[in-house]
């Protein structure tokens, strides 16, 4: 299993002294499984196992700035709308209106 549907690697071609930079497609299924694995790992459970490619675990970056970036909002919580989107934001998401987007 990959973390890409497609990845070219950055190339050059010294014999028509071609650049190809690199080009990929992230599985969003897979990326969603990632986050959610990873947000268990950081959550403290001690059930899961992880079985993965490299590519699914290259850049998750430091658990302390993954964890960082964690909003909890529980049942019956209050929390004020713009506090709720500047969270989304923080976390890179984006507004648009067809979909709901990382």
């Amino acid at each position: 299993v990959s973390y890409y549907d497609y990845y070219q690697p950055e190339a050059y071609l010294p014999v028509s002294n071609t650049y190809i930079e690199k080009d990929l497609s992230i599985n969003k299924d897979i990326e969603k499984l990632r986050l959610s694995t990873t947000s268990s790992l950081l959550s403290g459970r001690r059930d899961v196992i992880v079985v993965s490619s490299v590519s699914c675990l290259y850049g998750i970056g430091n658990p302390a700035d993954f964890h960082a970036n964690v909003t909890n909002v529980f049942k019956g919580e209050t929390i004020g709308r713009n506090v709720f989107l500047r969270k989304l934001v923080d976390a890179l998401y984006s507004r648009n209106e067809i979909e709901f987007n990382r």
